[in-house]
């Protein structure tokens, strides 16, 4: 794997973890910085995997398994571990963790398989649409009909991909690796970098896309020594979320400072998920939990 993939996709899922943080940040800098770049992260996260996808997965047979293997599996696992927490916090402690889902039958439906919005464990979402999207890619580029148990469930009973802009910048990865050798890097900067003060200006929703894509040109190509990070920045973003809701209100009870206590969230959930890392390094039948990295 490219280092600078592995350094890019790691910057991209600590914004992520900025996102799922609790603040009460309404305006300043440091609210631009804990809620305005965070969503970043999930688009530069997009472009990679449609990089990667054209770079290395087309050229793979059984796409679809492997992505059962290295998606399904473990967004399955980081869900079902969540369910159970809450159920347990319910029926035992009598304190209710859902903001979004009821305890009925949802929790299966919306909770796991995220028919028609995010999953109980929300960040998780990207990689239930990445899934997805490889699964129609599997269908038609190799035939792979068993994707159609997969397809046909979401399209009769749920939406098929929560989030289109993952699957346009997704494509946006794809045509930047098939073009990359035939168009001139320094005009997709300059683009880039006009499109970004454009809507910057006037359309700043949409302000992601042209930067997200200018994170990803300018580093894609850097040559550097960086360490294999893969599996600790899936972990991350699979469990980060679970984390911060349960040490937030403890971590409340000692700090009181709301960048400090954005800063503690931060560092809890990567110490956490790095004990988690280096366990499922020592224990080899762990790596499902993280797609086989």
């Amino acid at each position: 794997m490219n280092s600078s993939i592995e350094l890019i996709r790691l910057i991209a899922v600590i914004l992520i973890v900025f996102t799922h943080t609790r603040n009460g940040l309404e305006s300043g800098i440091a609210h631009f910085i804990v809620e305005g770049i965070p969503p970043f992260g999930t688009a530069i996260l997009s472009i990679i995997s449609g990089y990667l996808y054209f770079e290395i997965s087309r050229h793979r047979k059984n796409l679809f398994f492997k992505k059962v293997k290295s998606l399904a599996i473990p967004y399955l696992i980081a869900n079902i571990i969540v369910l159970i927490l809450v159920l347990l916090a319910k029926y035992i402690l009598g304190y209710d963790a859902l903001n979004r889902l009821n305890f009925d039958f949802s929790l299966i439906t919306e909770g796991i398989f995220s028919l028609n919005s995010p999953p109980i464990n929300p960040p998780t979402y990207f990689i239930r649409d990445i899934f997805i999207i490889f699964t129609i890619i599997a269908l038609i580029t190799q035939r792979e009909l068993k994707s159609l148990f997969v397809i046909i469930p979401f399209l009769l009973f749920g939406t098929l991909i929560l989030r289109l802009d993952v699957a346009f910048l997704f494509l946006i990865g794809v045509l930047y690796s098939k073009y990359k050798n035939n168009i001139n890097k320094k005009f997709l900067i300059l683009t880039a970098i006009i499109m970004s003060l454009i809507l910057g200006f006037f359309f700043i929703p949409f302000l992601k896309f042209p930067v997200s894509f200018l994170i990803f040109i300018l580093l894609i190509d850097v040559k550097l020594s960086f360490y294999k990070t893969g599996r600790f920045s899936y972990l991350l973003h699979l469990y980060h979320s679970p984390i911060i809701v349960i040490s937030y209100p403890l971590l409340s009870l000692f700090i009181e400072n709301p960048i400090i206590k954005i800063i503690a969230q931060i560092t809890t959930a990567l110490v956490f998920v790095f004990v988690f890392f280096m366990i499922t390094k020592k224990f080899n039948f762990l790596k499902i939990l993280s797609g086989g990295r």
